[in-house]
């Protein structure tokens, strides 16, 4: 059996390897990025709230870091726990930093985008920069009703998933048939 053989230009095989062996130190370069359930999401976050990004703020060139100032719509959990210091225009806004972490997977924004965020205040290392600032604490997600109601059912430690279904609907009994404009379909008996 004879085995077709790949070959490469000489100077392309070196960069070839050297891509592959780079690939997996890559962040998100393998395609996969583990997230961890939930709850312990949940757990981990002393605030979980409902937003819209208004403005990015505070970009780190080095980093490539961001903070956003960020619409609060809902807050899911931990209300008591944003300082009053950290609520902008009249309350209802606060700034969250932490955006571009390597650490967290889905962490990018643009402004509109609206989102649920799993946050905590900035420990005391980050001040004086991100003091009054929340900080991003895991993966965002995006505002759907099924991961609305999964995030409110965990928050209110109620188990299970309970996205209602749709009702089921009776088959229609025209389904496959060839009929003339304005015919009425019967079912057959």
């Amino acid at each position: 059996m004879v085995r077709p053989r790949l070959s490469f230009p000489a100077p392309l095989l070196p960069l070839l390897l050297l891509l592959a062996a780079a690939a997996p130190a890559v962040p998100g370069a393998t395609g996969t990025c583990p997230e961890r359930a939930l709850e312990r999401r949940k757990e981990e976050a002393n605030v979980v709230l409902t937003g819209t990004v208004e403005e990015i703020l505070n970009v780190d060139p080095v980093q490539h870091t961001y903070s956003c100032k960020v619409r609060v719509w809902r807050y899911l959990k931990g209300k008591d726990v944003v300082a009053q210091e950290s609520l902008l225009d009249g309350g209802n806004k606060v700034v969250i930093g932490g955006f571009g972490d390597p650490l967290i997977c889905d962490n990018q924004v643009s402004t509109g985008d609206t989102r649920i965020f799993f946050v905590n205040p900035a420990p005391p290392y980050l001040w004086p920069a991100h003091k009054n600032e929340l900080m991003l604490n895991s993966s965002l997600m995006r505002i759907t009703l099924r991961n609305l109601e999964e995030v409110e059912f965990c928050v209110e430690d109620k188990p299970g998933i309970h996205f209602t279904a749709a009702p089921s609907m009776p088959p229609d009994v025209c389904r496959g048939m060839l009929c003339g404009f304005g015919a009425v379909c019967e079912p057959s008996v």
